[in-house]
């Protein structure tokens, strides 16, 4: 799509000359009067400005030049006028101008201007996406919600992981408790270490301890060298315990012992081996109620509950769902090589209502599944699980007139302005000046929007 080029003016003299030399470029060219521009400003969007200042009135470039950059800080703009005063130039690039050229005019030097000036102005927007899509991506390792609990879990991540502090990452299956370790891990003073993972339920007793410890050559019948084990291996990184109320009472005895003097010995070992190791464990059950039980070591629970880490289950987190299944959407198509490009919206509204007990594993999978199994552009409900499907006719009405804003499960503002951003950038093919314009917004707005929601164009 050829770009758009705004010429303002404060006088019609010298616009035809103006015109004329743009005009023979493939550009789309619109003019407006000065008194005009900011009007215009919240309607086109365009890649360049080339203002025209007629006469003795080079003083009021200063204050357009504001209005422009108060617009686009990085639009560019050319100067046109009758002033050949090296000091006007200087003042006026110092400013904010992009180029500066002096009546009569030479058309093809202003033609270069204007060209150059839409590359540099392209190639900071790619360069501006490009940051936005990548600070998107690496956020927190994938961990991806808009909601205001989910918000607060990650200002929690980033504080706790700059410390040495041992955490308890609590939520039901399928919430991403592997996820908040790992990103705590690559945003640790410990990034550059090992990260290893133990399924505390998965794994034997006999066997666990030996994972976590290690063995002396002759430990057992069959141990015929020494083994390294994993806290031995991850000295000075990350261990993440899963599942930490599954372990037997014996070796959270070792373990706590290990968190005391941060050291322990191997199975079979007589000497003691000092390691720095970072514990991160996680569980989905309530540990304060298993140490009430006498099933759970209360001081063990002491020790590794130092600062906890609650994740919300999918169904209490709603506003996310969409951005989750978009994710999980190009996740699966580009996996699949399928052309899934979005949700109808009843489908969308079929994800939402319904309370995904498997959590975002389960959202996951059920997208998986359709991309799998179905070829179309558009994840639409007859793609859709029954359980899926029928959840929207299950889900109790709502009588707005007496139900207070809670209970409305009223769609938050910021995910309705995401929504009508995402759309109309489809719409335009991700052409963001002409999303901008049909929007009615400013283009540095709609940049700041994208980023902050995490679009891609």
């Amino acid at each position: 799509m050829a770009a758009t080029v705004l010429i303002v003016h404060n006088g019609r003299q010298s616009l035809p000359v103006v015109n004329d030399a743009l005009s023979e470029s493939d550009w789309h060219i619109t003019s407006v009067s000065v008194r005009d521009l900011r009007a215009m400003l919240m309607r086109e969007a365009p890649e360049a400005i080339v203002l025209c200042i007629e006469g003795a009135a080079l003083n009021v470039t200063g204050d357009i030049v504001n209005v422009i950059k108060g617009h686009d800080d990085n639009l560019p703009l050319i100067v046109v006028a009758q002033s050949k005063i090296l000091e006007d130039a200087v003042e006026l690039m110092k400013a904010g101008a992009y180029d500066y050229l002096s009546l009569p005019l030479d058309k093809t030097k202003l033609r270069h201007a204007v060209a150059n000036a839409i590359r540099l102005y392209s190639l900071t927007k790619r360069v501006f996406m490009l940051e936005s899509q990548m600070g998107w991506k690496d956020g927190f390792d994938n961990i991806i919600g808009i909601s205001q609990v989910m918000r607060e879990v990650f200002n929690v991540i980033r504080m706790v992981a700059k410390s040495n502090a041992s955490v308890l990452v609590l939520g039901e299956s399928g919430t991403g408790k592997e996820l908040v370790a790992k990103a705590i891990h690559h945003h640790s003073t410990r990034c550059n270490k090992i990260f290893l993972d133990i399924n505390c339920g998965a794994i034997p007793r006999e066997l666990l301890e030996n994972e976590m410890f290690g063995h002396e050559r002759g430990a057992y019948t069959s141990a015929d060298r020494r083994y390294v084990g994993s806290f031995e291996r991850a000295s000075g990184g990350t261990i993440f315990l899963d599942e930490i109320s599954e372990m037997e009472p014996s070796l959270q005895v070792k373990l706590l012992r290990f968190l005391q003097e941060r050291s322990f010995m191997r199975v079979g070992g007589t000497e003691p081996i000092s390691v720095d190791v970072r514990i991160v464990t996680a569980t989905n059950r309530d540990l304060g109620h298993l140490v009430r039980e006498g099933k759970f070591r209360e001081d063990l629970y002491y020790r590794l509950n130092v600062v906890p880490i609650c994740l919300p289950p999918l169904r209490d987190r709603k506003e996310d769902i969409p951005l989750l299944a978009k994710c999980f959407l190009e996740k699966m198509a580009r996996k699949n090589e399928k052309i899934f490009l979005d949700f109808a919206p009843q489908a969308m509204e079929a994800f939402v209502a319904y309370d995904w007990p498997g959590n975002v594993r389960e959202l996951e999978n059920v997208i998986e599944r359709i991309v799998v199994l179905n070829n179309d552009t558009r994840v639409k409900v007859l793609h859709l699980p029954p359980v899926v499907k029928d959840a929207v006719k299950k889900a109790p009405p709502y009588h707005l007139e007496t139900a207070s804003l809670d209970e409305q499960k009223v769609i938050p503002l910021e995910l309705v302005e995401k929504y009508a951003i995402e759309s109309a950038l489809r719409l335009c093919l991700g052409n963001v000046s002409e999303t901008a314009r049909k929007l009615k917004i400013g283009q540095a707005t709609l940049y700041r929007k994208i980023k902050q929601y995490g679009l891609h164009t």
